[in-house]
């Protein structure tokens, strides 16, 4: 599904004078932080525009990242087990955030993780399902480890395509959800030898909500990959092509059947949406093989803040931003690119860095500045 169409990064004025209105900007007036690995105690009163956490290397930085994904996703980015986020000789930790979104509404959100079931509050109701918070507040991430998007990441590249059909589209989570049970049943069918007619109703399963998935899929690319590809080239200022490999050729019920023996063989599905993949090329040759550390490292945040630029021109609500060591492996024109570009978006944004000075705002932003060392986090005046 090629998708190369010229264009550049619109500004929220151009926005604005389209005729869609402002985009609700999402963002925390408020965050408290209890028991997260260094950091015992925390209360941060963030900007609504850039917030620059500084410290040394170790000092609890990217913990307070971690903190306010919790209050977004109910997890950590860094690690699957709840219990490696608590600190050190404490059960539980907890994590309070008041958010304004849509008119200016004010919602407050609590997590708590770490022995026995999470606990999940908005607005003092409890709340089962974590994905709810990422309806309140919405978010792009790029960390260190973003890298392996563009390296070795078809699943990371696959997850840049799930986030923007899950905020865009609301049947899509369902559907997506359908075809992964079927896919978990079908799966375990062939790792166990079953035979083909046990394995038929999970197979026309899969079919039926793989075929949604894709449907979906299908409806938004055509404008969300022009969108990744002019944003992409607008802020590297090089031709860049962002393609959609869906999983597999023809039909799925075809292509099902055709890879049947290889997937008893294998022990698992070998084609379907589960194998699509986003294919990024850079004046024609593929970004991985051409691009510097540096500029690959641009790139990735790009894809992310692309992602954040098509929410807030579909759904206009523009997602909070946060960048963990955003100045290491980017030169000082790369930095004011990625900056710029954040302002553009009207962004609440934090970034992580160990200089300061590396780190600033575009004219007309605002900006808190907190310094981080050993758990204790500071504002600067």
């Amino acid at each position: 599904m090629p998708a190369c169409t010229p264009g550049g990064i619109r500004s929220r004025a151009i926005r604005e004078r389209s005729g869609r209105g402002r985009p609700h900007l999402m963002h925390l007036l408020q965050l408290d932080v209890a028991d997260v690995r260094s950091v015992q105690q925390a209360r941060l009163m963030p900007s609504r525009g850039l917030n620059v956490l500084f410290g040394p290397n170790g000092a609890g930085k990217t913990s307070i990242l971690e903190a306010v994904h919790v209050l977004g996703t109910g997890r950590s980015f860094r690690t699957r087990r709840a219990g490696d986020l608590v600190r050190r000789g404490c059960d539980r930790l907890t994590v309070h955030g008041v958010v304004a979104g849509e008119a200016g509404k004010r919602r407050s959100i609590g997590v708590e993780l770490g022995q026995g079931a999470p606990r999940i509050r908005v607005d003092g109701e409890d709340v089962r399902a974590a994905s709810s918070l990422a309806r309140l507040l919405p978010m792009v991430l790029v960390t260190p480890e973003s890298h392996r998007v563009l390296n070795d990441g078809a699943a990371e590249r696959r997850q840049l395509v799930d986030w923007a059909m899950f905020h865009v589209e609301p049947a899509y989570s369902e559907a997506h959800q359908r075809y992964l049970r079927a896919l978990r049943q079908r799966n375990i069918l062939l790792r166990e030898g079953r035979g083909i007619r046990e394995l038929a109703p999970w197979t026309d399963e899969l079919v039926a909500g793989g075929q949604r998935v894709a449907e979906l899929r299908s409806l938004h690319l055509e404008h969300l990959l022009p969108a990744f590809s002019s944003y992409l080239e607008a802020l590297m200022a090089v031709p860049v092509c962002v393609q959609f490999a869906q999983g597999w050729k023809g039909s799925l019920a075809a292509a099902l059947e055709d890879s049947l023996d290889g997937d008893r063989a294998r022990g698992f599905t070998g084609v379907g949406p589960h194998r699509a993949d986003l294919r990024c090329t850079v004046d024609g040759r593929e970004a991985r093989h051409v691009l510097s550390r540096g500029e690959g490292k641009l790139f990735v945040v790009g894809l992310h803040l692309a992602q954040a630029d098509y929410l807030a021109r579909t759904r206009e609500e523009v997602p909070l931003v946060m960048l963990d060591d955003l100045a290491s492996e980017l030169d000082e024109d790369s930095r004011r690119r990625v900056l710029d570009a954040v302002h553009s978006l009207s962004a609440q944004t934090f970034i992580t860095t160990v200089d300061r000075e590396l780190v600033g705002p575009t004219p007309g932003q605002t900006m808190a500045v907190f310094h981080v060392e050993q758990g204790q986090i500071t504002p600067v005046i």
